[in-house]
Order: C-alpha cells, then structure tokens, then sequence
C-alpha cells in the first residue's frame, strides 16, 4: 500500500474519532468531571456553564473534523503517491487549534456573562 493511502486512511480516522467525541460534548451528555469534556476553569464554575461550554466546544470539534475529513478523502481519490505529511499536518493541527481557540473565547465570554448576571463583575481599575 502506498504511504498516500496510509496517510489518507489515518486522517479519516483522525476525523471520525473527533467527530466521535464531540457529539456526546454537542448534546449535552456528559456531566460535570475532571476527565472528558472542555475543561477550562471558566467550565467548572457551575452546571450550567459546563454544559454550554461543552456544547459549543463540542460543536467547534465537529466543524474542526470535517477538513481532516475532506483532507482523507481527497488524498484516498489522489492518484499521486508521494507521500506529502506536511499538509495534513497543517490541516490537523489548525482545525484543532481553531476549535480550541473557539472553545477558549466562548468560556471566557460565558464567565463574563455569568459574573454580570450575579453582580460580581469586579469594578474597573482606574
């Protein structure tokens, strides 16, 4: 088999696995815990704030697998058998890098919203 199969057939995998992991995170199927799920502190401040975080995390997964995905296919349908890691290496990480960029902005803007809503936001400093 040639090293472009290979590297087609594990980013397919790459993307299925995420994709996998992000749909229990997207329905709000997992509790509160310190193993699986977005767990930024700005999580763990209550329920509710773990759960919106971990569905919007979730959905940020599932988008971010789908040019791995693409990636796969488009290498399996590629006649050309040099092997060419670089790119796929670039589309990995910046998909997830992207996601987690995401998943880190909406817990912020989460803790804010909920900080504003409880009358703790701290006061300005002059």
């Amino acid at each position: 088999m040639n090293p472009n199969v290979w590297h087609a057939l594990i980013h397919v995998g790459v993307a299925l696995l995420i994709a996998g992991l992000s749909l229990p995170l997207l329905l709000r199927m997992i509790p509160m815990n310190r193993f699986y799920g977005v767990r930024f502190p700005q999580s763990f401040r209550s329920e509710s704030a773990w759960y919106e975080i971990n569905a919007f995390g979730g959905a940020a997964l599932l988008v971010a697998s789908v040019p791995i995905l693409l990636l796969g296919v488009v290498e399996l349908l590629s006649a050309d058998t040099a092997a060419r890691p670089l790119p796929g290496a670039v589309v990995t990480l910046t998909s997830l890098l992207s996601a987690c960029l995401a998943s880190y902005l909406k817990a912020r803007q989460v803790d804010r919203r909920n900080r504003s809503h409880n009358g703790s936001e701290e006061p300005a400093k002059r």
